[in-house]
């Protein structure tokens, strides 16, 4: 401030007159930061014109290092501050790396599946398994006794069994027959008749029967029992879901007893069931129907008798019959 006026410094915007004392103190202060070699005078880069009166009036003051007019606006220029020793200690060239850290990483498409967690131990699963029933289911399944009603359990692949209670031998094995035969059938695995197999024994004794052949014997099925033929059925039927697929067209001239009953062809005989009797759109039943009810869809048929018993127990043999009135 001069006589209530602002003067400008000499320090001016092009540099020209500026005074570099204060540059003198950061280099001393920091030694290591190295002041850069001077270029050579054949790499100096030209100097620059004079400003002229075409530039202006400003620009020619700045250029011979005199004070502006006293209209002129002040200019002010705020002193660099030295470096302090964190910045001077560190190199010029060195380059910051910036990495992120795992929660700022995008995923990508292309990235592998996380690593899955490290499987039980065998002990554990073994436990685990045998815990929700699912190790008997896999590697065990049912058998009975023949003589005295035992079940126990035996190993899916097994042939044979004896039993744990009397000893008695109990066959496993699965059953085809495709031709005429009149040996009797006692096992606790599958019996399969083919179209040209007839079986005449007196009796067959399995776990699941498919027949599309004839039969003449009684049958006991601790399973189904499905029929798709045609002809003459010979024997009782006692099995715990018996099926009368399409196609078929067969006479039983025996009672069938059974829990379940679905019939979608034609059937002619007598069927006693504990459980529900259906009857298809295909399906008809030509005979009486005992049973605790009974479903017919649109299509289906039902020639004959049909009573609904509604007792906790159902008889599976035919009623007696009453006397005749006098």
């Amino acid at each position: 401030m001069e006589k209530r006026r602002v003067v400008a410094s000499a320090v001016t915007r092009s540099g020209v007159g500026m005074d570099n004392s204060w540059a003198a103190a950061p280099e001393a202060a920091s030694p290591a930061v190295k002041k850069p070699e001077a270029l050579p005078a054949a790499a100096a880069p030209p100097p620059e014109p004079a400003p002229t009166a075409a530039d202006g009036f400003g620009a020619f003051l700045q250029s011979q290092n005199l004070p502006p007019p006293d209209d002129a606006p002040a200019t002010f220029e705020a002193p660099v501050p030295a470096p302090t020793e964190a910045v001077a200690a560190a190199p010029v060239s060195a380059a910051v790396e910036f990495v992120p850290t795992a929660s700022e990483r995008r995923p990508q498409s292309n990235s592998p599946p996380p690593t899955p967690s490290p499987a039980p131990q065998t002990a554990n699963s073994l436990q685990k398994m045998k815990e929700q029933g699912m190790y008997r289911n896999q590697y065990f399944k049912d058998a009975e006794c023949f003589d005295c009603g035992h079940k126990f359990k035996t190993g899916r692949s097994a042939k044979s069994a004896n039993c744990p209670a009397c000893g008695a031998y109990i066959s496993l094995e699965d059953v085809e027959i495709n031709m005429t035969s009149t040996q009797p059938i006692k096992t606790r695995g599958n019996v399969l008749i083919r179209k040209r197999g007839r079986l005449s024994a007196s009796s067959v004794q399995c776990r699941d029967l498919e027949c599309h052949g004839i039969i003449e014997a009684n049958v006991t099925c601790s399973g189904d029992a499905t029929f798709r033929t045609t002809g003459s059925i010979i024997g009782e039927i006692h099995c715990q879901r018996f099926v009368v697929e399409k196609g078929a067209d067969v006479a039983f001239l025996n009672a069938v007893h059974a829990t379940d009953v679905e019939i979608q062809a034609r059937l002619t005989g007598t069927i006693y069931s504990s459980g529900p009797v259906l009857i298809g759109g295909n399906g008809s039943i030509n005979g009486d129907v005992t049973a605790r009810s009974v479903s017919i869809e649109p299509g289906g048929e039902l020639n004959g008798a049909m009573n609904i018993v509604r007792g906790k127990q159902i008889a599976l043999s035919p009623p007696a019959v009453p006397p005749p009135v006098a």
